[in-house]
């Protein structure tokens, strides 16, 4: 029988996570079986744990010059001018909200970085789990066999990402495979294939931030739902089906009563979040949203350890997209900046001790002068916290309930010819009404409407280039900034220049013209 030690097993993680272990000569504590050890859900998760820290951090999910800004800055929802020589950034932001990004652009480069770090991460574990368990998977304890189905489809998540940004992308589903190039066809039908085959091995049980049978249903309706987009081939009835699977399967979930609570600093465990990055100010950072957005008076106003920068912010087309009575609304700050009553005042080369005001329109992208200082509104969905530094304690969800609802909603549309059915009235109502709304009625609820309630509810979660894609508006539309007419490749990015060059012969680049 295989025999290890735990110091031993250490020394293995700590390899496979890439951290610097200068001391690898084994001191042994206790000499125990490796059948005895990785053998509860806990003991599992302290294993899988590194492939989760892909998502969290300051090149994770929600990297303002990664994976995130690939989803928002290219759409028409969130715009980062110019404001004097901050957040130039070499031409970065301007080029992705006009889509003018090239092969070698840097959030290209950071958006494949980041989707095919946390597949190598997941590839690490499952090769781990080989070496600890054996590769008779027949002989796995149930504990195992959870561990590794939840690390398949964490890999088939991070495959998703990068086939949703790149299409023509390679599938690794080894540390030893080599690289091929694949369709999206094909890199679709293999996500597919590896969530079915692992979904009913999952932990059916709800474990916040885990990938657990809830959250491949979650996977499995949005890959669905792009499915014409990814493939040529609509699956609006699986995407369906996949919403159902959450909204009858009996997992708790619910939508928060109050909109805001979902993303409140302590909304770890909301039933709202079906599957969440989780942060912390201190133990696992990469929420920084508050310094992002807010001006630079704010940090005043917050009593911020640190400077806030004055950046992205949403365009007024977007924002006028909200009703006046919509609660939702109040996730863009626009208006007098105070603190005890007062409003605050800002200067710069261009101006004087004048009031610090939020408006919602933004006149330009470019103004060396910032007198655009105060132009955009801001966002500010997440709870603000006083006192913090560079990063907030608010878990961030990347599937929630009000999602599923309107995936629900969009697939019985779609199926319906688009006109709305009394089930996608139902569910989209749930939203809808929530936000202070008085209901939908059949007649309102149109596809252009569905993509408005989409953006209104979902605004800086990651979806918006997704939606814009699938409704026919990102490539032909036009908005602040940005000239509609463009080639319909600009629907995907360019593989970065460098993987092409890593790669001689392997990689044919994507039409993205």
């Amino acid at each position: 029988m295989k025999r290890n030690t735990i110091p031993a097993i250490f020394a293995a993680v700590c390899l496979t996570a890439g951290w610097s272990c200068t001391d690898l000569e084994p001191e042994i504590y206790s000499d125990i079986l490796i059948d005895e050890y990785y053998k509860t859900p806990e003991q599992l998760a302290s294993l899988l744990a590194d492939a989760y820290t892909q998502l969290a951090g300051e090149y994770g999910y929600v990297f303002r010059e990664g994976y995130w800004s690939m989803q928002e800055y290219t759409s028409d929802e969130v715009v980062v001018p110019t404001r004097g020589t901050d957040w130039f950034d070499n031409g970065v932001p301007i080029a992705m909200h006009q889509h003018t990004w090239e092969e070698n652009t840097r959030d290209v480069n950071n958006g494949w970085s980041f989707a095919y770090g946390g597949v190598g991460k997941c590839n690490n574990i499952l090769d781990l789990i080989v070496s600890l368990k054996g590769d008779d998977e027949s002989l796995y304890d149930d504990a195992t066999v959870k561990g590794l189905a939840e690390t398949k489809v964490l890999r088939a998540f991070y495959h998703l990402l990068a086939m949703d940004l790149y299409g023509n992308v390679a599938i690794s589903a080894s540390t030893t495979d080599p690289v091929k190039q694949s369709t999206r066809k094909e890199v679709f039908a293999w996500i597919e294939k590896e969530i079915l085959a692992n979904i009913n091995r999952l932990d059916r049980n709800v474990r916040y931030g885990s990938v657990t049978k809830s959250v491949a249903h979650a996977m499995l309706a949005k890959l669905y739902l792009n499915a014409e987009v990814y493939t040529g081939t609509p699956r609006w009835q699986e995407t369906a089906e996949q919403c159902d699977s959450i909204i009858l399967g009996g997992y708790g979930y619910e939508l928060s009563e109050d909109y805001f609570a979902t993303f409140a600093k302590a909304n770890t465990n909301n039933k709202e979040i079906i599957f969440p990055i989780v942060f912390d100010a201190v133990k696992a950072e990469g929420n920084m949203f508050h310094l992002m957005t807010l001006h630079y008076v704010h940090q005043t106003v917050y009593d911020f350890t640190t400077g806030t920068w004055n950046g992205p912010c949403t365009l007024k087309s977007f924002y006028d997209k909200y009703d006046d009575n919509d609660l939702r609304k109040k996730q863009w700050f626009v208006g007098e900046i105070q603190k005890d009553g007062k409003t605050l005042t800002y200067s710069n080369s261009a101006m004087e001790n004048v009031p610090a005001i939020i408006v919602p329109e933004v006149t330009t992208l470019e103004d060396p002068t910032a007198a655009n200082t105060f132009e955009g509104a801001r966002f500010v969905k997440f709870e603000v916290e006083p006192g913090i530094a560079h990063h907030a304690n608010s878990d961030f969800p990347i599937y929630r309930y009000a999602d599923i609802l309107l995936m629900k909603s969009e697939a019985l549309m779609r199926q319906n010819g688009g006109a709305a059915t009394p089930d996608a009235l139902t569910a989209a109502n749930l939203v809808h009404m929530r936000a202070n709304l008085a209901p939908y009625t059949a007649a309102d609820l149109t596809l252009p409407e569905l993509l408005n309630e989409r953006g209104r509810e979902l605004a800086w979660e990651g979806h918006r280039r997704q939606d814009q894609i699938r409704f026919g508006t990102f490539t032909s539309g036009s908005w602040e900034f940005k000239t509609g007419g463009e080639s319909a490749n600009r629907a995907i990015f360019p593989i970065p220049q460098w993987v092409m060059d890593a790669n001689p012969g392997v990689y044919t680049q994507n039409a993205w013209r």
